[in-house]
């Protein structure tokens, strides 16, 4: 028995390949408003939410080469559950980072926070999906 080992091309078109690619261009644009600002870059929070979201873009574009070249799937875990405990993670990281920038009344850090709050909101509806999935099957295993 062979094994297509192409690349995913529909990922990339699907849901979660769009989400991911928004959340890529989110927070490249919400770094460069922190970057281009007017405030010195050793401030706690600009740092704070720098951190974020390079970490933020790392794992994101990590998680969507896995997918495109579909590596993993002979992997014998639970992507499942570790892809909700990585979207909640994300989620809840640049939810903080948001909240913090946002209290600065900077103009470029208020756009820095909607784009972090857009990759929050994205992040948290896929950790719900991947929470449904989760109970889908545990619900589909479970005997009587």
């Amino acid at each position: 028995m062979s094994v297509n080992r192409d690349n995913d091309r529909k990922y990339l078109r699907s849901i979660g390949g769009l989400c991911k690619i928004a959340c890529l261009l989110c927070g490249f644009i919400g770094f460069l408003c922190i970057v281009c600002s007017t405030v010195r870059l050793s401030n706690f929070r600009g740092c704070f939410y720098l951190v974020v979201i390079v970490l933020g873009f790392v794992t994101t574009l990590t998680l969507l080469f896995c997918r495109y070249l579909r590596i993993g799937q002979s992997w014998n875990f639970n992507a499942t559950l570790w892809s909700l405990g990585v979207h909640t993670a994300l989620a809840l990281s640049h939810f903080v980072a948001s909240g913090l920038v946002l209290a600065l009344d900077i103009g470029a850090y208020t756009a820095a926070a909607f784009f972090g709050l857009t990759i929050f909101s994205i992040n948290a509806l896929e950790a719900y999906s991947y929470y449904k999935r989760s109970r889908q099957r545990d619900v589909a295993t479970q005997t009587v």
